[in-house]
C-alpha cells in the first residue's frame, strides 16, 4: 500500500504492507475461560483511565495477576489497592519484562497513552491474550490496520474503552437510527468542551530531572527522544501533543461517534477538512477546531456530512436554527439531521412537532422493537466474551473502522485543505503530506508487534 514505505523527516518508516501479508507471529494460541471461572488479568497502565479499569474489573471479581506502570508512585497506589483483595499480585515498570515472566494471562488491559496502544496490544494479542484497550484504539491509522489484522489471526477478544456502548441507552438509539425513522440523514454536529488539558503551545526548553520513581525512557517509548520537563507531558498532558495523543478528536470521537457509526452504517470516508481552526503549532493540536468528514453509509445513497467541534465552539446560531426550525440558538453534544426528523441527545423533533420530546415518549419510536442485546455494562461484556460469551460490541470489528475514521480527522487537523480519501487504495489521492501522517514513528530498538 502506498502509505507504508513513506518516509518522514526524523521518522523511521514502517515498511511491512498493510494487507496482513506481513507474518503475525502466535506465541501462544488464545484460549477462554469458562462460564463462572475468574479470568486472569494484567494491567498496562494503572493511573488514570488504568486506576477506572482497574477498579471495574476488580468489582467484577477478576483476578489481577500483575500490574505494570512506568511510574513506580502510581503504581504504589495501584498495587496496594489491589494487594487487598491478591496479595501475590506482581508488579513490573516494563511490560515487555511482564510478558516475559507472566505465561498464564487470559487478558490484558493497556490504558497507556495514545502511542503506546498498539505496541503493548499488539503483543499481547500475539501471545494469546484478549485485550481491553483504552480509546482511541491506537494512535495511527497504519497501526489500526495491523491491529485488526493481529486480531483476526490469533482469534482473541477485544474491547476499546467506548464505555456507553455497554449502556442500554446507546443501544436504544442505535435501534432507533436503525429504523430509518428520521428519514435520509442530511447532517450530523457533534461538539466536545475538550481539550481540558494543555494544547496549542510549543515545546518548551531545556530540561528537569527525571522523578526518581518515573522511568523516562519507557514513558516515550516508540516515541521520539526527547527531554523530560517536569509538568509538560506525564502524568496528564500528554494528550495534545502529536507524538503521543490524538488530541480532542481522539479523546472523545469514539465515544460521541460510535452510535451512529453503527446506527447509520458508516463505511467509507470521501473526505476530511478541517474548516476552521484556531492558531497552529508544529507539535500539538490547536487550540478549537472545526472539522468536516464525508462519509458514506450503507443504509442511503447520499454521503452524510459530519461536523465536529471542540475546544467548547459549536455551529453557528444560523445552522442551529436552520437544522432545528428555528427551536435552537445554540446546542451542544450531537445532533443528527435528517429529512423526517431531528435527533438531539435523546430527544427527538419529527416533522410538524413544536418541541423536542425524550425519545422514550415520542409516538414515533414506539414501535421501534428492541434488537440489540442488554448487557450489565462494557467491562462485564468484555469479561463475559473471555468466558466463551458473545462477541464484544465495540470488538475489532467495530473499533477499528470507527477509529481509522477518527484518525483520518485528526491527520486533517494538521494538514490544511479538503483531504480525499481513496477508500480503496487505503491513501489520500491529493495529498503525500498527509499520507506520510498515516504511519508511526517508532523509536529503536522498539517495535510494534
Amino acid at each position: 500500500m502506498a502509505a507504508a514505505g513513506i518516509t518522514v523527516p526524523g521518522c523511521i518508516s514502517l515498511q511491512e504492507p498493510l494487507n496482513a501479508t506481513a507474518p503475525v507471529p502466535i506465541l501462544r494460541k488464545a484460549g477462554f475461560r469458562k462460564p463462572g471461572e475468574k479470568i486472569r488479568m494484567a494491567f498496562i497502565g494503572s493511573g488514570g483511565r488504568g486506576g477506572a479499569n482497574l477498579t471495574e474489573f476488580l468489582n467484577l471479581g477478576e483476578e489481577i495477576v500483575a500490574l505494570c506502570d512506568v511510574d513506580r508512585r502510581i503504581l504504589d497506589v495501584a498495587t496496594k489497592r489491589v494487594a487487598k483483595h491478591y496479595p501475590k499480585v506482581r508488579r513490573y515498570q516494563d511490560w515487555r519484562d511482564m510478558f516475559e515472566r507472566e505465561k498464564s494471562l487470559d487478558a490484558v488491559v493497556v490504558s497507556t497513552p495514545d502511542h503506546m496502544h498498539a505496541a503493548c496490544a499488539i503483543a499481547a494479542m500475539e501471545r494469546g491474550c484478549h485485550v481491553y484497550v483504552e480509546k482511541p484504539l491506537v494512535r495511527t491509522w497504519w497501526e489500526a490496520e495491523r491491529f485488526r489484522e493481529v486480531a483476526k489471526k490469533c482469534g482473541v477478544v477485544t474491547q476499546m474503552g467506548n464505555n456507553g456502548n455497554g449502556m442500554d441507552g446507546q443501544r436504544r438509539n442505535i435501534e432507533i437510527l436503525q429504523s430509518g425513522v428520521l428519514g435520509e440523514i442530511r447532517e450530523i454536529h457533534v461538539t466536545t468542551n475538550r481539550p481540558i488539558w494543555p494544547q496549542g503551545l510549543n515545546r518548551p526548553s531545556g530540561s528537569d530531572t527525571v522523578p526518581d520513581t518515573l522511568d523516562w525512557n519507557l514513558w516515550l517509548g516508540v516515541a521520539p527522544k526527547r527531554p523530560y520537563k517536569r509538568g509538560v507531558y506525564h502524568a496528564f498532558k500528554w494528550r495534545g501533543w502529536f507524538d503521543f495523543g490524538t488530541g480532542a478528536m481522539g479523546d472523545i470521537a469514539c465515544h460521541a461517534m460510535s452510535s451512529f457509526w453503527r446506527g447509520l452504517d458508516l463505511r467509507d470516508v470521501v473526505s476530511v477538512e478541517t474548516v476552521k481552526t484556531t492558531q497552529t503549532f508544529a507539535e500539538t493540536y490547536p487550540k478549537a477546531t472545526t472539522v468536516k468528514l464525508v462519509v458514506t453509509s450503507g443504509r442511503q445513497a447520499k454521503p452524510i456530512e459530519i461536523y465536529w467541534y471542540d475546544g467548547n465552539t459549536c455551529p453557528p446560531p444560523e445552522t442551529c436554527r436552520s437544522l432545528t426550525n428555528g427551536k435552537l440558538e445554540k446546542f451542544d453534544g450531537t445532533l443528527i439531521a435528517g429529512t423526517e426528523g431531528v435527533f438531539w441527545n435523546g430527544q427527538m423533533m419529527m416533522k410538524g412537532d413544536v418541541k423536542f420530546t425524550r425519545h422514550q415518549d415520542h409516538p414515533a419510536t414506539k414501535s421501534i422493537p428492541v434488537s440489540l442485546p442488554r448487557v450489565r455494562g462494557h467491562h462485564w461484556e468484555f469479561a463475559e466474551a473471555v468466558r466463551g460469551g458473545s462477541r464484544p460490541f465495540s470488538d475489532w470489528d467495530h473499533s477499528v473502522p470507527l477509529t481509522e475514521m477518527v484518525l483520518l480527522g485528526c491527520i486533517s487537523q494538521r494538514v490544511p485543505g479538503r483531504l480525499d480519501w481513496d477508500a480503496k487504495a487505503n491513501r489520500f489521492s491529493n495529498s503525500e503530506a498527509a499520507n506520510a501522517l498515516l504511519t508511526p514513528y517508532v523509536r529503536p530498538p522498539w517495535k510494534i508487534g
